[in-house]
């Protein structure tokens, strides 16, 4: 990657960072791990009210590409959250996190996917939603998804026992 290039990923990402603190959002938080490498985040997210993620602290871990904007970064759960859309290792699988021609479930629209007028801030508010309202067409993990679609009640149980696990570490 060209040091140009880098500059100016840089510069947008610390940028967005400045934006996220002005303008905090209610179970957000987001930064840097370090104040001396803007490409890895540290995030958490509050459970939303009234799902089964309610009370929860998620961690995760943002990462930056060095040519961001014009691809998206990477998010990843820490620990096991049962969720249709975080993969077992954590890594999340929506929309927004994609590019066009790299749609597993090759049903996300133009309109949803990652472009680089998209921010740091629209990903999170895009990752707290889907706590809300599960992607459907972006299964990451399919065990948690049967479960969510034949028992509500049994899937909300597993969630909790995930979140509970995650609180432990």
């Amino acid at each position: 990657m060209d040091a140009p290039r880098e500059a100016k990923s840089s510069k947008r990402i610390k940028a967005e960072y400045s934006e996220l603190k002005l303008h905090p959002h209610n179970g957000i938080k987001a930064g840097p791990i370090d104040e001396n490498n803007v490409y890895e985040w540290s995030v958490n997210i509050s459970g939303p009210p009234g799902t089964a993620y309610e009370g929860a602290v998620l961690p995760a871990v943002l990462t930056f590409p060095k040519d961001y904007p014009l691809l998206p970064p990477k998010l990843r759960l820490v620990g096991q959250v049962f969720h249709p859309n975080v993969a077992p290792d954590g890594t999340v699988e929506i929309p927004i996190l994609h590019v066009t021609g790299d749609d597993p479930s090759r049903h996300d629209s133009t309109q949803e996917r990652w472009s680089p007028v998209q921010s740091v801030e629209k990903i999170l508010l895009a990752v707290r939603g889907m706590f809300v309202h599960p992607f459907e067409e972006n299964i990451a993990n399919p065990q948690a998804d049967d479960l969510l679609k034949a028992d509500k009640g049994m899937f909300e149980e597993t969630v909790k026992r995930s979140v509970s696990m995650v609180a432990a570490l």
